[in-house]
């Protein structure tokens, strides 16, 4: 999976990332919420890292999920794309799910093997005027990871696809309101 370097915004619209491993039968999943203001990738990977050694042994990581949200204020004479256009966006390049009703698309495959993920767009939600993204990766069935970095590439590929979305997804002309 082709990593972009970070957006490097200096005010960044990301509202939380939340991170977790799923365990074998028995075991507490394990979780890490940032929140803002956002420190950056290499930050979060790190807190990721100390997450995976509470699992004790890799084997036992059945899942993983990653959840960035991004709160975009309104900018006055920008559009913000509606559901339909996002799915219009998404549609020739993710085989998915798209549900324009409920304020979420649902992907159904993404780039990189057995990995879903979804994003759903809220407009104004109660206390959060502006626009709001919801980025979600997460492996499908059991996953089987040989390694603590076997565990931190998924991260990293999943951290990539939503870097991918949000760049298909937000216009420019917004992206450049947050340099």
């Amino acid at each position: 999976m082709n990593h972009p370097p970070p957006h490097s915004f200096s005010r960044s619209p990301v509202e939380e990332v939340f991170c977790r491993c799923t365990c074998d039968s028995g075991a507490e999943s394990l979780s890490l919420t940032i929140p803002p203001p956002y420190p950056g990738w290499p930050h979060i990977r790190d807190g990721i890292r100390d997450m995976i050694a509470g699992a004790g042994e890799i084997s036992r990581i059945t899942g993983c999920m990653l959840r960035y949200t991004d709160l975009i204020p309104a900018v006055d004479g920008k559009t913000r794309p509606g559901t339909e256009a996002i799915a219009n966006l998404l549609s020739g390049r993710f085989n998915g799910s798209f549900d324009t009703t409920q304020d979420g698309i649902v992907l159904i495959s993404t780039k990189f093997p057995n990995t879903a993920g979804s994003v759903s767009s809220i407009q104004n939600r109660p206390g959060k005027p502006g626009w709001t993204l919801i980025f979600t990766m997460n492996t499908q069935g059991p996953a089987s990871f040989v390694s603590g970095n076997s565990v931190l590439n998924w991260f990293d590929d999943a951290r990539a696809a939503i870097h991918e979305l949000f760049d298909l997804i937000v216009p420019e002309e917004i992206v450049q309101s947050f340099r």
